[in-house]
């Protein structure tokens, strides 16, 4: 592009401008609390649409197996939470006494 044209583009009204891009945002540092909740939520969607999907087609459709699987699915990933949170946890250093 020819240094006039791009001149004329960075004038006009609503064009691209000379003004630098803005930076990019920073990464978001999260927790480990924060990263299995994510986790958990992911897979627990995804575990719940798996086994409605399974109770849709085998047939017959029977609702009380669907509830049972959904709430072992449930079971699964409070347990999840528990066994993670008590992996990851924050080990504190003890005070030291004087």
């Amino acid at each position: 592009m020819s240094r006039r044209l791009n001149r004329q583009l960075g004038k006009a009204p609503g064009g691209r401008g000379i003004e630098p891009s803005p930076r990019p945002r920073a990464a978001v540092t999260r927790t480990p609390l924060q990263r299995l909740n994510r986790i958990l939520l992911i897979a627990g969607a995804g575990l719940a649409f798996g086994a409605v999907l399974l109770a849709l087609l085998t047939k017959p459709f029977d609702p009380k197996l669907l509830g049972i699987n959904l709430a072992a699915i449930g079971l699964g990933l409070l347990m999840g939470k528990g066994f993670g949170m008590f992996m990851f946890r924050r080990v504190l250093p003890t005070a030291s006494h004087k």
